[in-house]
Protein backbone atom coordinates (compact mmCIF):
# COMPACT_ATOMS: atom_id res chain seq x y z
CA UNK A 1 0.00 0.00 0.00
CA UNK A 2 2.76 2.81 1.09
CA UNK A 3 4.44 1.74 -2.26
CA UNK A 4 1.23 2.49 -4.42
CA UNK A 5 0.75 6.07 -2.45
CA UNK A 6 4.76 6.65 -3.30
CA UNK A 7 4.69 5.83 -7.03
CA UNK A 8 1.24 8.27 -7.41
CA UNK A 9 3.12 10.53 -5.54
CA UNK A 10 6.26 10.72 -8.02
CA UNK A 11 3.88 10.89 -10.81
CA UNK A 12 1.91 14.01 -9.37
CA UNK A 13 5.46 15.43 -8.72
CA UNK A 14 3.94 16.68 -5.00
CA UNK A 15 6.37 18.89 -2.82
CA UNK A 16 7.47 17.59 0.31
CA UNK A 17 5.68 17.60 3.53
CA UNK A 18 5.71 21.06 5.13
CA UNK A 19 6.61 23.03 1.92
CA UNK A 20 3.76 25.53 0.01
CA UNK A 21 2.90 29.43 0.31
CA UNK A 22 1.44 30.26 3.77
CA UNK A 23 -2.14 32.03 3.79
CA UNK A 24 -5.41 31.47 2.74
CA UNK A 25 -4.26 29.34 -0.12
CA UNK A 26 -2.04 26.91 1.75
CA UNK A 27 -2.03 23.65 0.34
CA UNK A 28 -2.80 24.78 -2.97
CA UNK A 29 0.59 24.01 -4.85
CA UNK A 30 1.32 23.64 -8.82
CA UNK A 31 2.87 20.71 -9.98
CA UNK A 32 3.86 19.24 -13.32
CA UNK A 33 2.39 16.21 -13.69
CA UNK A 34 4.91 13.30 -14.88
CA UNK A 35 2.54 11.54 -17.73
CA UNK A 36 3.26 9.20 -20.71
CA UNK A 37 3.75 10.77 -24.02
CA UNK A 38 0.53 10.22 -26.39
CA UNK A 39 0.97 7.39 -28.97
CA UNK A 40 -1.71 7.22 -31.50
CA UNK A 41 -1.70 5.73 -35.13
CA UNK A 42 -2.27 8.44 -38.23
CA UNK A 43 -5.98 6.98 -38.27
CA UNK A 44 -6.74 7.84 -34.68
CA UNK A 45 -5.03 11.25 -34.88
CA UNK A 46 -7.29 12.70 -36.43
CA UNK A 47 -10.14 11.81 -34.33
CA UNK A 48 -7.84 13.09 -31.80
CA UNK A 49 -7.34 16.64 -33.42
CA UNK A 50 -9.73 16.83 -36.16
CA UNK A 51 -9.27 20.14 -36.57
CA UNK A 52 -5.57 20.62 -38.13
CA UNK A 53 -5.10 21.57 -41.44
CA UNK A 54 -2.83 21.72 -44.06
CA UNK A 55 -0.82 24.14 -44.21
CA UNK A 56 -0.16 24.77 -47.77
CA UNK A 57 2.93 24.85 -50.07
CA UNK A 58 6.05 27.03 -49.19
CA UNK A 59 7.36 27.73 -53.00
CA UNK A 60 6.01 30.02 -55.55
CA UNK A 61 2.60 29.16 -57.40
CA UNK A 62 0.36 30.36 -60.02
CA UNK A 63 -3.49 31.57 -57.69
CA UNK A 64 -6.04 28.48 -58.61
CA UNK A 65 -8.24 29.53 -55.60
CA UNK A 66 -9.59 28.61 -52.41
CA UNK A 67 -8.24 26.29 -49.84
CA UNK A 68 -11.38 25.17 -48.01
CA UNK A 69 -9.53 23.84 -45.01
CA UNK A 70 -7.33 26.86 -44.26
CA UNK A 71 -9.71 29.68 -46.42
CA UNK A 72 -6.43 30.48 -47.79
CA UNK A 73 -5.14 31.07 -51.11
CA UNK A 74 -4.50 28.10 -53.24
CA UNK A 75 -1.26 28.17 -55.31
CA UNK A 76 0.03 25.61 -57.65
CA UNK A 77 3.53 25.32 -59.87
CA UNK A 78 4.46 21.87 -61.00
CA UNK A 79 7.97 23.02 -61.72
CA UNK A 80 8.75 25.12 -58.82
CA UNK A 81 7.60 22.32 -56.39
CA UNK A 82 9.63 19.72 -58.04
CA UNK A 83 12.70 22.12 -57.72
CA UNK A 84 11.79 22.37 -53.63
CA UNK A 85 11.37 18.61 -53.90
CA UNK A 86 8.00 18.72 -52.84
CA UNK A 87 7.42 16.38 -56.04
CA UNK A 88 9.07 13.70 -57.64
CA UNK A 89 8.17 14.62 -61.31
CA UNK A 90 5.58 17.85 -62.66
CA UNK A 91 3.40 15.76 -64.54
CA UNK A 92 -0.40 16.31 -63.84
CA UNK A 93 -3.55 14.18 -64.17
CA UNK A 94 -7.06 15.54 -64.42
CA UNK A 95 -9.86 13.50 -63.33
CA UNK A 96 -13.69 14.89 -63.96
CA UNK A 97 -17.80 14.37 -65.62
CA UNK A 98 -18.35 16.80 -68.12
CA UNK A 99 -19.37 20.06 -66.65
CA UNK A 100 -17.28 19.61 -63.43
CA UNK A 101 -14.97 21.86 -64.64
CA UNK A 102 -11.97 20.62 -66.05
CA UNK A 103 -11.54 22.19 -69.21
CA UNK A 104 -11.82 25.75 -67.26
CA UNK A 105 -8.81 24.91 -64.96
CA UNK A 106 -6.75 23.73 -68.24
CA UNK A 107 -7.07 26.93 -69.50
CA UNK A 108 -6.87 29.14 -66.39
CA UNK A 109 -3.41 27.51 -65.56
CA UNK A 110 -1.90 27.52 -68.98
CA UNK A 111 -2.75 31.26 -68.32
CA UNK A 112 -1.93 31.96 -65.34
CA UNK A 113 1.31 29.89 -65.53
CA UNK A 114 2.88 31.84 -68.11
CA UNK A 115 3.43 34.69 -65.24
CA UNK A 116 6.25 32.19 -63.84
CA UNK A 117 7.97 31.57 -67.29
CA UNK A 118 6.01 28.42 -68.58
CA UNK A 119 4.99 28.43 -71.87
CA UNK A 120 1.83 25.91 -73.32
CA UNK A 121 1.55 23.56 -76.14
CA UNK A 122 -1.76 21.77 -76.81
CA UNK A 123 -0.43 19.10 -79.99
CA UNK A 124 -4.32 18.07 -80.32
CA UNK A 125 -6.88 20.47 -79.44
CA UNK A 126 -9.89 18.49 -80.69
CA UNK A 127 -12.89 20.78 -79.16
CA UNK A 128 -11.28 23.90 -80.33
CA UNK A 129 -11.56 25.18 -77.21
CA UNK A 130 -8.00 26.43 -76.76
CA UNK A 131 -8.08 28.58 -80.29
CA UNK A 132 -9.26 32.12 -78.15
CA UNK A 133 -6.80 31.56 -75.14
CA UNK A 134 -4.13 31.33 -78.37
CA UNK A 135 -5.09 34.49 -79.51
CA UNK A 136 -5.38 36.27 -76.47
CA UNK A 137 -1.97 35.95 -75.29
CA UNK A 138 -0.46 35.71 -79.10
CA UNK A 139 0.16 31.93 -78.86
CA UNK A 140 0.88 30.26 -82.27
CA UNK A 141 -2.35 28.40 -83.16
CA UNK A 142 -2.13 26.06 -86.55
CA UNK A 143 -5.96 25.34 -87.44
CA UNK A 144 -6.12 22.05 -89.32
CA UNK A 145 -9.23 20.93 -91.68
CA UNK A 146 -11.11 21.79 -94.75
CA UNK A 147 -10.51 24.66 -96.41
CA UNK A 148 -7.75 26.05 -93.66
CA UNK A 149 -5.07 26.49 -96.26
CA UNK A 150 -2.05 25.39 -93.92
CA UNK A 151 -1.38 21.76 -94.06
CA UNK A 152 1.05 20.22 -91.17
CA UNK A 153 3.89 18.46 -91.86
CA UNK A 154 5.57 15.42 -90.77
CA UNK A 155 8.61 15.83 -92.08
CA UNK A 156 9.01 19.79 -91.06
CA UNK A 157 12.28 20.76 -89.97
CA UNK A 158 12.60 23.49 -87.23
CA UNK A 159 15.92 26.07 -87.36
CA UNK A 160 18.91 24.53 -86.13
CA UNK A 161 19.58 26.44 -82.59
CA UNK A 162 22.52 28.33 -82.02
CA UNK A 163 23.48 26.20 -79.12
CA UNK A 164 23.79 22.67 -81.18
CA UNK A 165 26.45 21.96 -83.87
CA UNK A 166 25.41 20.68 -87.61
CA UNK A 167 26.09 16.79 -87.02
CA UNK A 168 23.60 16.75 -84.18
CA UNK A 169 20.99 18.96 -85.70
CA UNK A 170 21.20 16.40 -88.88
CA UNK A 171 21.39 13.07 -86.46
CA UNK A 172 18.16 14.57 -84.26
CA UNK A 173 15.82 15.07 -87.16
CA UNK A 174 16.57 12.47 -88.96
CA UNK A 175 16.00 10.47 -86.00
CA UNK A 176 12.78 12.61 -85.06
CA UNK A 177 11.23 12.11 -88.75
CA UNK A 178 12.24 8.54 -89.12
CA UNK A 179 10.31 7.45 -85.44
CA UNK A 180 7.20 9.82 -86.80
CA UNK A 181 7.01 8.61 -89.96
CA UNK A 182 7.15 4.32 -88.61
CA UNK A 183 4.33 5.60 -86.21
CA UNK A 184 2.34 7.16 -88.77
CA UNK A 185 2.73 3.79 -91.20
CA UNK A 186 1.39 1.58 -88.04
CA UNK A 187 -1.57 3.95 -87.03
CA UNK A 188 -2.91 4.09 -90.52
CA UNK A 189 -2.24 0.54 -91.40
CA UNK A 190 -3.56 -0.57 -87.47
CA UNK A 191 -0.65 -2.57 -86.45
CA UNK A 192 3.34 -2.61 -86.50
CA UNK A 193 5.31 -2.37 -89.62
CA UNK A 194 7.02 -5.67 -90.80
CA UNK A 195 10.53 -5.11 -90.75
CA UNK A 196 10.66 -4.78 -94.50
CA UNK A 197 8.07 -1.79 -94.22
CA UNK A 198 10.57 -0.04 -91.78
CA UNK A 199 13.55 -0.58 -94.03
CA UNK A 200 11.19 0.80 -96.86
CA UNK A 201 10.71 3.79 -94.89
CA UNK A 202 14.18 4.37 -93.86
CA UNK A 203 15.30 4.38 -97.53
CA UNK A 204 12.92 6.75 -98.75
CA UNK A 205 13.72 9.08 -96.19
CA UNK A 206 17.40 8.60 -96.54
CA UNK A 207 16.66 9.14 -100.65
CA UNK A 208 14.83 12.25 -99.83
CA UNK A 209 17.28 14.06 -97.57
CA UNK A 210 20.06 12.29 -99.39
CA UNK A 211 20.64 16.04 -100.80
CA UNK A 212 20.52 17.98 -98.27
CA UNK A 213 23.51 16.35 -96.18
CA UNK A 214 24.92 19.81 -95.21
CA UNK A 215 22.71 22.56 -94.16
CA UNK A 216 21.69 25.75 -95.52
CA UNK A 217 20.81 28.87 -93.74
CA UNK A 218 20.71 26.63 -90.70
CA UNK A 219 17.69 24.49 -91.47
CA UNK A 220 17.38 21.03 -93.33
CA UNK A 221 15.50 21.15 -96.35
CA UNK A 222 11.79 20.26 -95.95
CA UNK A 223 10.48 16.86 -98.38
CA UNK A 224 6.90 17.18 -98.10
CA UNK A 225 4.43 14.14 -97.63
CA UNK A 226 3.36 13.95 -101.35
CA UNK A 227 7.25 13.81 -101.96
CA UNK A 228 7.79 10.74 -99.76
CA UNK A 229 4.52 8.47 -100.35
CA UNK A 230 5.27 9.04 -104.29
CA UNK A 231 8.88 7.98 -103.43
CA UNK A 232 7.34 4.69 -101.43
CA UNK A 233 5.18 4.08 -104.68
CA UNK A 234 8.35 4.19 -106.90
CA UNK A 235 11.56 3.42 -105.09
CA UNK A 236 14.31 4.22 -107.15
CA UNK A 237 17.13 1.40 -107.99
CA UNK A 238 19.78 3.12 -105.20
CA UNK A 239 17.26 2.56 -102.66
CA UNK A 240 17.29 -1.31 -103.44
CA UNK A 241 21.26 -1.43 -104.26
CA UNK A 242 21.59 0.11 -100.78
CA UNK A 243 19.78 -2.98 -99.19
CA UNK A 244 20.51 -4.76 -100.85
CA UNK A 245 17.09 -6.38 -102.79
CA UNK A 246 15.96 -6.59 -106.13
CA UNK A 247 13.59 -3.38 -107.11
CA UNK A 248 10.86 -5.44 -107.94
CA UNK A 249 10.79 -6.98 -104.36
CA UNK A 250 11.48 -3.49 -102.62
CA UNK A 251 8.28 -2.59 -104.53
CA UNK A 252 6.15 -5.01 -103.84
CA UNK A 253 7.03 -4.96 -99.98
CA UNK A 254 6.57 -1.11 -99.62
CA UNK A 255 3.10 -1.04 -101.87
CA UNK A 256 0.83 -1.57 -98.83
CA UNK A 257 2.14 1.11 -96.91
CA UNK A 258 3.03 3.58 -99.61
CA UNK A 259 -0.69 3.20 -100.53
CA UNK A 260 -1.47 3.83 -96.26
CA UNK A 261 0.62 7.42 -97.22
CA UNK A 262 -1.19 7.85 -100.40
CA UNK A 263 -4.23 7.58 -98.87
CA UNK A 264 -3.59 10.88 -95.99
CA UNK A 265 -3.02 13.11 -98.82
CA UNK A 266 -5.66 12.17 -100.95
CA UNK A 267 -8.27 10.76 -99.35
CA UNK A 268 -10.35 11.91 -96.38
CA UNK A 269 -7.35 14.17 -95.11
CA UNK A 270 -6.87 16.22 -97.92
CA UNK A 271 -5.75 19.66 -96.87
CA UNK A 272 -4.28 18.44 -93.80
CA UNK A 273 -1.24 16.63 -94.13
CA UNK A 274 -0.39 18.25 -97.78
CA UNK A 275 -0.31 21.93 -98.69
CA UNK A 276 1.16 25.04 -97.27
CA UNK A 277 3.34 23.77 -94.46
CA UNK A 278 2.35 25.66 -91.31
CA UNK A 279 5.05 27.96 -89.86
CA UNK A 280 5.54 26.92 -85.54
CA UNK A 281 7.36 29.91 -83.69
CA UNK A 282 8.18 28.28 -80.38
CA UNK A 283 9.31 31.62 -79.16
CA UNK A 284 5.43 32.99 -78.88
CA UNK A 285 3.90 31.85 -74.83
CA UNK A 286 2.20 28.86 -76.67
CA UNK A 287 1.70 26.42 -79.69
CA UNK A 288 -2.13 25.30 -80.13
CA UNK A 289 -2.54 22.49 -82.97
CA UNK A 290 -6.83 23.24 -83.64
CA UNK A 291 -7.85 19.88 -84.95
CA UNK A 292 -11.52 20.12 -84.06
CA UNK A 293 -12.54 20.64 -87.98
CA UNK A 294 -10.70 17.14 -88.76
CA UNK A 295 -14.31 14.95 -89.01
CA UNK A 296 -13.15 11.97 -91.00
CA UNK A 297 -12.39 9.25 -88.99
CA UNK A 298 -11.16 8.22 -85.32
CA UNK A 299 -8.01 6.97 -87.46
CA UNK A 300 -7.60 10.09 -89.34
CA UNK A 301 -8.12 11.90 -85.80
CA UNK A 302 -5.41 9.75 -84.47
CA UNK A 303 -2.83 10.25 -87.77
CA UNK A 304 -3.22 14.00 -86.60
CA UNK A 305 -2.69 13.38 -83.07
CA UNK A 306 0.55 11.59 -83.89
CA UNK A 307 1.57 14.09 -85.77
CA UNK A 308 1.37 16.61 -83.35
CA UNK A 309 2.82 14.88 -80.39
CA UNK A 310 5.81 14.61 -82.88
CA UNK A 311 5.28 18.59 -83.29
CA UNK A 312 6.35 18.80 -79.27
CA UNK A 313 8.73 16.60 -79.41
CA UNK A 314 10.81 19.47 -81.57
CA UNK A 315 9.72 21.89 -79.71
CA UNK A 316 11.30 20.31 -76.54
CA UNK A 317 14.33 19.00 -78.48
CA UNK A 318 14.88 22.98 -80.04
CA UNK A 319 13.80 25.08 -77.18
CA UNK A 320 15.23 25.89 -74.03
CA UNK A 321 12.17 27.28 -72.18
CA UNK A 322 9.63 25.04 -69.74
CA UNK A 323 6.53 23.84 -71.22
CA UNK A 324 3.32 22.44 -70.25
CA UNK A 325 2.12 19.77 -72.72
CA UNK A 326 -2.03 19.49 -72.31
CA UNK A 327 -3.88 16.59 -73.61
CA UNK A 328 -7.38 17.40 -72.98
CA UNK A 329 -10.17 14.49 -73.89
CA UNK A 330 -7.10 12.42 -73.60
CA UNK A 331 -9.41 9.08 -73.77
CA UNK A 332 -8.95 9.47 -77.51
CA UNK A 333 -5.85 9.39 -77.64
CA UNK A 334 -5.01 6.31 -75.81
CA UNK A 335 -6.75 4.08 -77.73
CA UNK A 336 -3.58 3.76 -79.90
CA UNK A 337 -0.29 2.01 -78.94
CA UNK A 338 2.29 4.40 -80.31
CA UNK A 339 0.20 7.74 -79.48
CA UNK A 340 -0.38 6.51 -75.62
CA UNK A 341 3.94 5.43 -75.94
CA UNK A 342 5.34 8.73 -77.28
CA UNK A 343 3.03 10.33 -73.93
CA UNK A 344 4.35 8.09 -71.95
CA UNK A 345 8.34 9.04 -73.04
CA UNK A 346 7.07 12.36 -72.79
CA UNK A 347 6.06 12.15 -69.72
CA UNK A 348 9.38 10.40 -67.95
CA UNK A 349 11.43 12.93 -69.73
CA UNK A 350 9.70 15.97 -67.77
CA UNK A 351 12.80 16.61 -66.17
CA UNK A 352 14.98 17.47 -69.04
CA UNK A 353 18.15 15.92 -69.95
CA UNK A 354 21.18 16.63 -72.40
CA UNK A 355 19.21 17.58 -75.04
CA UNK A 356 15.64 18.63 -74.00
CA UNK A 357 14.02 20.84 -71.85
CA UNK A 358 12.18 20.39 -69.03
CA UNK A 359 8.29 19.75 -69.31
CA UNK A 360 4.66 18.53 -67.69
CA UNK A 361 2.73 16.54 -69.28
CA UNK A 362 -1.45 16.93 -68.41
CA UNK A 363 -3.73 14.61 -69.07
CA UNK A 364 -7.52 14.80 -68.75
CA UNK A 365 -9.76 12.35 -68.97
CA UNK A 366 -13.56 12.03 -67.13
CA UNK A 367 -13.23 9.07 -65.20
CA UNK A 368 -10.59 6.65 -63.93
CA UNK A 369 -12.34 3.61 -66.45
CA UNK A 370 -11.29 5.43 -69.43
CA UNK A 371 -7.82 3.99 -68.69
CA UNK A 372 -9.43 0.62 -67.91
CA UNK A 373 -11.48 0.26 -71.13
CA UNK A 374 -8.76 0.31 -73.04
CA UNK A 375 -7.17 -2.56 -75.64
CA UNK A 376 -5.55 -4.70 -73.56
CA UNK A 377 -2.19 -4.14 -75.63
CA UNK A 378 -2.24 -0.56 -74.37
CA UNK A 379 -4.00 -1.10 -71.18
CA UNK A 380 -1.11 -1.20 -69.24
CA UNK A 381 0.65 1.62 -71.26
CA UNK A 382 -2.23 3.98 -70.29
CA UNK A 383 -2.12 2.95 -66.28
CA UNK A 384 1.54 3.88 -66.59
CA UNK A 385 0.97 7.32 -67.48
CA UNK A 386 -1.17 7.70 -64.13
CA UNK A 387 1.36 6.06 -62.16
CA UNK A 388 3.95 9.05 -63.54
CA UNK A 389 1.10 12.03 -62.68
CA UNK A 390 2.51 13.11 -58.83
CA UNK A 391 -0.42 15.53 -58.86
CA UNK A 392 -4.00 14.41 -59.75
CA UNK A 393 -6.72 16.40 -59.40
CA UNK A 394 -10.43 14.78 -59.11
CA UNK A 395 -13.59 16.90 -59.54
CA UNK A 396 -16.93 15.06 -59.42
CA UNK A 397 -17.29 11.60 -60.21
CA UNK A 398 -20.33 9.59 -60.16
CA UNK A 399 -21.74 7.19 -57.77
CA UNK A 400 -20.80 4.29 -60.01
CA UNK A 401 -17.07 5.58 -60.34
CA UNK A 402 -16.19 5.92 -57.03
CA UNK A 403 -15.26 2.46 -55.61
CA UNK A 404 -12.48 2.35 -58.87
CA UNK A 405 -11.20 6.02 -58.50
CA UNK A 406 -10.85 5.50 -54.76
CA UNK A 407 -9.17 1.90 -55.43
CA UNK A 408 -6.14 3.79 -58.12
CA UNK A 409 -5.49 6.77 -56.49
CA UNK A 410 -5.08 5.43 -53.25
CA UNK A 411 -7.97 7.78 -51.41
CA UNK A 412 -9.10 7.62 -47.89
CA UNK A 413 -12.61 6.52 -46.97
CA UNK A 414 -13.60 10.49 -46.48
CA UNK A 415 -12.33 11.55 -49.98
CA UNK A 416 -14.01 8.93 -51.85
CA UNK A 417 -17.47 9.93 -49.90
CA UNK A 418 -16.58 13.32 -51.10
CA UNK A 419 -16.49 12.82 -54.97
CA UNK A 420 -20.36 12.58 -55.65
CA UNK A 421 -21.00 15.82 -53.87
CA UNK A 422 -18.16 18.16 -55.48
CA UNK A 423 -19.86 21.13 -56.69
CA UNK A 424 -18.63 22.77 -60.24
CA UNK A 425 -15.03 23.94 -59.64
CA UNK A 426 -14.17 22.12 -56.87
CA UNK A 427 -11.88 19.62 -57.13
CA UNK A 428 -9.56 17.05 -54.35
CA UNK A 429 -6.01 17.86 -55.23
CA UNK A 430 -3.47 14.78 -54.47
CA UNK A 431 -0.12 16.63 -54.37
CA UNK A 432 2.31 13.46 -54.08
CA UNK A 433 0.68 12.58 -50.34
CA UNK A 434 -1.19 15.72 -49.75
CA UNK A 435 -4.77 16.41 -50.19
CA UNK A 436 -6.28 19.63 -50.52
CA UNK A 437 -9.78 20.74 -51.45
CA UNK A 438 -10.02 23.77 -53.69
CA UNK A 439 -12.30 26.03 -55.12
CA UNK A 440 -11.39 26.84 -58.63
CA UNK A 441 -11.37 30.95 -58.73
CA UNK A 442 -12.08 32.68 -61.35
CA UNK A 443 -13.34 36.52 -61.61
CA UNK A 444 -16.44 36.95 -63.41
CA UNK A 445 -15.70 40.28 -64.62
CA UNK A 446 -11.97 39.72 -65.12
CA UNK A 447 -9.86 39.34 -68.36
CA UNK A 448 -10.51 35.61 -68.10
CA UNK A 449 -13.69 35.04 -67.78
CA UNK A 450 -14.58 35.00 -71.43
CA UNK A 451 -11.31 33.28 -72.30
CA UNK A 452 -12.24 29.84 -70.07
CA UNK A 453 -16.19 29.20 -70.94
CA UNK A 454 -16.62 26.36 -72.51
CA UNK A 455 -20.72 26.59 -72.63
CA UNK A 456 -20.74 29.09 -75.80
CA UNK A 457 -22.10 26.55 -77.47
CA UNK A 458 -25.02 26.11 -75.83
CA UNK A 459 -26.51 29.60 -76.24
CA UNK A 460 -26.88 32.58 -74.25
CA UNK A 461 -28.34 31.87 -70.99
CA UNK A 462 -29.50 34.94 -68.78
CA UNK A 463 -28.39 34.87 -64.54
CA UNK A 464 -28.97 37.18 -61.82
CA UNK A 465 -26.25 38.34 -60.34
CA UNK A 466 -27.01 39.23 -56.61
CA UNK A 467 -25.98 42.51 -55.03
CA UNK A 468 -25.16 41.11 -51.73
CA UNK A 469 -25.13 37.18 -51.48
CA UNK A 470 -25.19 36.87 -46.97
CA UNK A 471 -27.96 39.05 -47.34
CA UNK A 472 -29.54 37.36 -50.21
CA UNK A 473 -29.10 33.82 -48.69
CA UNK A 474 -30.48 35.11 -45.29
CA UNK A 475 -33.74 36.08 -46.95
CA UNK A 476 -34.17 32.78 -48.63
CA UNK A 477 -33.80 31.24 -45.70
CA UNK A 478 -36.49 33.53 -43.54
CA UNK A 479 -38.86 32.57 -46.93
CA UNK A 480 -38.45 36.33 -47.83
CA UNK A 481 -37.97 37.79 -50.81
CA UNK A 482 -34.55 38.64 -52.29
CA UNK A 483 -33.25 41.75 -54.13
CA UNK A 484 -31.70 40.85 -57.30
CA UNK A 485 -31.04 43.29 -60.16
CA UNK A 486 -31.79 42.94 -63.46
CA UNK A 487 -30.98 39.65 -65.61
CA UNK A 488 -27.13 40.16 -67.68
CA UNK A 489 -26.78 38.38 -70.60
CA UNK A 490 -23.90 36.35 -70.85
CA UNK A 491 -23.22 36.31 -66.83
CA UNK A 492 -22.55 32.78 -65.38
Amino acid sequence: MDDTITEIAAALDLAPTGRGPAGPAAGRVFHRMRLRAQEETTAQIAGTYPFVAERGFQADGAYIGRDRFTRGAFTYDPFELYRAGLLPNPNVGIFGTIGSGKSSLIKTMALRLLAFGVRFVVPADTKGEMARLARAVGATLVQLGPGMGKALNPLYAPPMPARMDDRTYIELMEQQRLLLLTALGATASGRPLTAREETGVEQALAQLTRQADHIEAGRMRQPNLAEFSDLLLNPTQDMADSIPVPLSVLTDDCLDLALRFRAMIKGSLKGVFDGETAEVDWNKPGVVIDISRIRASDAGVALTMTCGQALVDQILTFSDHQWVRILDECWRQIRYPHIVRRISEGQKLARGDDVTSGSATLISLHRISDLMGAAPEVRELALGLLADCSTRIIYNQADDQVPITQSTLNLTDIEGELLPRLPQATALWKVAQRSFLVDHTVLRDGYEWDLIQTDSRMGTRKYETVEDPDAAMAEELSGAPSAAREPEAGAA
